[in-house]
């Protein structure tokens, strides 16, 4: 008697156990996947609508874009997963924002690599993106220059 006295209550213990351990209620898939709101620093927010907090995306760099408007990076990505396409799309729309060009690199065109960040359908295009990038695994850092960082703070002022 006295063993199943002993198994009730070491079941007992780890049943209690499991309930009191903190649980997390989102693992991110890659340890580049950044805390607080997904898409900090990008504006106009309510024209993406984010499908994963955070994914890992791998492929192909197929176009590289420099836009003066916003001083937004924009890559074209093939990705390995065709999942992480819209219907019809044959790019996934990578965009680096000027706050975070000091830090994540900008790859050449026909450059493997892999992209950490918010996955999101972008409904005013109608294509899907990861943006903003959080990471990417090869490049060359470009900062954003003072006209480029001016341009992003004042659509974000615009945005509020």
């Amino acid at each position: 008697m006295r063993r199943v006295e002993l198994v009730l209550l070491l079941l007992g213990v780890v049943l209690v156990l499991s309930l009191a351990w903190p649980r997390h209620a989102w693992s991110p898939p890659s340890p580049y996947c950044r805390d607080g709101p997904a898409l900090a620093g990008v504006y106009h927010t309510d024209r993406l609508h984010v499908r994963e907090r955070c994914v890992v995306a791998t492929g192909t760099v197929t176009r590289v874009v420099y836009e003066d408007y916003d001083g937004d990076v924009h890559l074209s990505l093939r990705p390995d997963d065709p999942d992480l396409l819209g219907r019809g799309d044959d790019s996934l729309v990578i965009e680096v924002i000027p706050q975070d060009r000091g830090v994540v690199p900008i790859p050449a065109v026909s450059a493997r690599v892999t992209v950490v960040g918010p996955w999101v359908d972008d409904l005013e295009h109608g294509w899907r993106e990861v943006h903003p990038a959080w990471w990417i695994s090869a490049g060359r850092i470009v900062p954003a220059s003072a006209r480029e960082l001016d341009a992003a703070s004042r659509l974000l002022r615009d945005d509020r």
